[in-house]
């Protein structure tokens, strides 16, 4: 079932890799997502008002301005999947680079959309947060994601989420 997200409307997303691979334990593609989120704010009028980047899935609460919030996260996944891809095939510091990229040649088979590889599953899965209620319950479920996977005794602890006051990426609210 497909489902599109209209403007101004507030959704929760999730950005699943393939097979659920545990990518975003370094650092330096996190700084790589959030630069490119970054850029989607200030370029493709991406709101972003809650987010995490757990090791293989990033969450947010997020809308566009003008345009379509599918088409701006579609490009989104599109540019850093072929870059995640260059990163992780260029890195010879990634001892789990051989399985990775099997990985993803293997996913990208199963998907005639696909030439070579494929990063991301397919959708981004829009939940349209009707009420104040439903948009603070997503928000909550999007912060406390790392405490629930002990990866952080608080939400604010976690260095890649809209709890920690020093995140990077900047959010509405």
């Amino acid at each position: 079932m497909q489902r599109n997200a209209s403007t101004d409307e507030l959704y929760f997303v999730t950005l699943t890799i393939v097979d659920w691979i545990d990518v975003f334990t370094r650092r330096y593609y996190n700084d790589f997502i959030i630069e490119n989120l970054a850029w989607c704010q200030r370029n493709a009028n991406l709101n972003i008002y809650a987010y995490v980047i757990m090791t293989n899935h990033i969450h947010m609460v997020a809308n566009v301005s003008d345009g379509s919030l599918g088409d701006v996260l579609g490009r989104f996944k599109s540019y850093t999947s072929k870059e995640l891809y260059k990163m992780i095939a260029g890195n010879s510091q990634e001892s789990r680079r051989e399985w990775m990229l099997e990985a993803f040649g293997n996913a990208g088979k199963q998907n005639p959309l696909n030439e070579k590889h494929q990063f991301w599953q397919k959708g981004n899965y829009p939940v349209f947060l009707y009420s104040p209620a439903v948009i603070e319950q997503k928000i909550d479920y999007t912060h406390e994601n790392p405490v629930r996977a002990g990866f952080v005794g608080s939400a604010c602890e976690y260095w890649y989420s809209s709890a920690n006051p020093e995140s990077l990426l900047k959010i509405v609210w």
